[in-house]
């Protein structure tokens, strides 16, 4: 699962209540802890052996422990802990970093790259009038959406103009369940988000070329999968390693990520794939995949460089974390977190051109739909 708004714990650190300190070299380590205490340190020691990424954030974790150890104590209260926390992590601007309380979610990190988010945010409903009007002056027919709703959204949407298809996945998740649910109710989910992908490209048959919009996608899983879709062969997509503990640059020997031919329908065509720095997580696994295809061409700006699957942990008080402990590299090693997949055709969406009604990573994709090059 690579993004969800809420993950069970799916590794418990949590040890006895005697709980033996887990300082950095040279740190005093207490006989027993209290339950702050305790909780203080699986947490601390959970980033130690398993987040990924503190070199490229240019975060020092072991002074980290020395400049907020000494403020917990048995005395420290529940929310006093959680700022705390909150912020150590928050330096490291990660949004596969979470820190929840049952069903709710006390923190969640931002990623640096977050113009397109920030940008529109206020005004999404406007955004996306404005796309489908555009669509519809190029004699696109109305968008047909399949799916639950979530959020005011159905997952997919399409149309298309002749021969020129048009898909917009706005999440990798078919139902909400597949976010925040069990390991059960996400198999079924990526069953039934495959199953409402495969219904969109049969209403697509015939078409020459695909517009694949993914720009508000923020992940949810299946990105290489449905990637599958459009793949001829096996292609190397990339690679991915996992942090292991006993140094903050140890990791797995990286593992290839392929993607393989899916069984369901295919669309072998030129795809024009529209991304932006909201394209976040499994969608990134998808653009990654889809990126090494010849046939795929990515417009827009760079994904958001956000990959790492989450890895939970959950603490002696309760509380529930994620953090990311993958690092993943293009075919050629290119590192991806916080650079995101960059686009072969750079176009940015700008609220100037919203105030103008103009969407111009879709008006370029839609002139390289209809151009010569990439038809033929």
């Amino acid at each position: 699962m690579k993004f969800r708004f809420l993950l069970p714990a799916l590794l418990a650190l949590a040890g006895p209540t005697q709980a033996q300190s887990v300082a950095p070299a040279g740190q005093p380590a207490a006989a027993a802890l209290s339950l702050p205490e305790q909780s203080f340190e699986q947490f601390w020691q959970g980033f130690r052996d398993q987040y990924a990424f503190f070199p490229l954030k240019q975060v020092d974790w072991d002074a980290m422990y020395r400049t907020y150890r000494p403020r917990v104590s048995a005395q420290t209260p529940p929310d006093s802990l959680v700022q705390l926390l909150r912020r150590m992590v928050e330096p490291l601007h990660d949004g596969h970093i979470t820190i929840s309380r049952g069903e709710t979610i006390l923190f969640k990190g931002e990623s640096r790259r977050n113009a397109f988010k920030q940008t529109f945010k206020a005004v999404q409903l406007e955004f996306w009038r404005v796309a489908t009007q555009q669509l519809q002056a190029a004699g696109f027919g109305p968008l047909k959406g399949l799916g639950p709703d979530f959020k005011g959204k159905q997952p997919i949407y399409f149309s298309r103009s002749g021969t020129v298809g048009y898909l917009h996945l706005t999440r990798c998740f078919a139902d909400v369940t597949g976010a925040l649910g069990t390991d059960a109710q996400e198999r079924k989910d990526q069953q039934r988000l495959e199953k409402l992908f495969s219904q969109a490209l049969q209403q697509l048959q015939g078409c020459q070329t695909l517009i694949l919009d993914v720009r508000d996608n923020g992940g949810g899983h299946s990105g290489t999968a449905l990637a599958g879709h459009f793949a001829t062969a096996r292609t190397l997509a990339g690679y991915k390693a996992v942090r292991q503990p006993g140094g903050y640059a140890q990791f797995t020997e990286p593992q290839p990520v392929y993607v393989t031919p899916a069984a369901g329908p295919r669309f072998t065509g030129p795809v024009l794939l529209l991304t932006s720095d909201q394209t976040a997580s499994a969608a990134e696994d998808l653009t990654m995949a889809l990126r090494s295809m010849s046939q795929v061409t990515q417009i827009g700006t760079a994904t958001k460089g956000m990959l790492s699957d989450m890895h939970s942990l959950r603490l002696a008080n309760g509380l529930e974390v994620t953090l990311s402990n993958q690092r993943y590299t293009s075919p050629t090693g290119q590192p991806l977190e916080d650079t995101g997949v960059v686009p072969t055709v750079s176009v940015e969406n700008t609220l100037s051109d919203l105030q103008r009604q103009h969407d111009p990573v879709l008006e370029k994709a839609l002139e390289l739909a209809r151009s010569e090059a990439i038809t033929k």
